[in-house]
């Protein structure tokens, strides 16, 4: 009885080994059937843009579309880039950034929600400043406007107000420097300051 037993269990495991060769070679037979399509679409592509070619014409290729943005030549224009060497010498203990907007030195307080802290962050966002002066913890010391002869607009002369009053009730030294008569580098700490320190 045991020697039907073991008959019947190699009969079985032999069935299925060959089930299984079956089903594999089959299944080879389709992998290449596909590989063969995909090298004869290949060739028969390349045969084509070969004899585009060879005949004469040329195939157009689309123009590119121009980008909308490009690099700008330098991040701070020769007059502040030399305000900001002015800054570094005068403060070397100090780091100096420059273009920072409100948003990135005050914040609106939790108490503030939904769409209204929105709006105030949004509005904070809107306002530039040409440098910041930090010190070495990056703990803000001061916050710089050039001012470049323009006239300001009602729009403008708002949002400067705008700006003092978060920076008052944050803390935060104002300090504005005219373009045309920029500080030395060793009246920078006094300026920032509002006194020799």
């Amino acid at each position: 009885m045991w020697y039907v037993i073991g008959l019947i269990w190699i009969a079985l495991i032999a069935g299925i080994i060959w089930s299984y060769q079956k089903k594999k070679a089959r299944h080879d037979v389709e992998r290449a059937s596909q590989f063969d399509q995909i090298l004869t679409e290949l060739k028969r592509d390349r045969g084509a843009a070969t004899a585009g070619t060879a005949g004469g014409v040329q195939s157009v290729a689309a123009p590119a579309a121009v980008p909308d943005y490009s690099k700008r030549e330098r991040l701070l224009a020769q007059p502040d880039a030399l305000l900001y060497y002015v800054l570094r010498t005068g403060l070397p203990d100090h780091e100096i950034f420059a273009h920072l907007t409100l948003a990135d030195l005050v914040e609106v307080t939790p108490a503030v929600r939904g769409y209204e802290r929105d709006q105030k962050i949004r509005r904070l966002s809107q306002q530039r400043f040409d440098f910041v002066v930090c010190t070495r913890q990056f703990e803000v010391v001061a916050v710089m406007l050039v001012n470049r002869g323009a006239v300001p607009d009602a729009a403008q002369v708002e949002n400067a107000r705008f700006a003092e009053e978060c920076l008052q009730a944050a803390g935060i030294r104002l300090v504005r420097i005219d373009a045309a008569a920029p500080p030395r580098h060793h009246e920078v700490r006094a300026l920032v300051y509002g006194a020799e320190t």
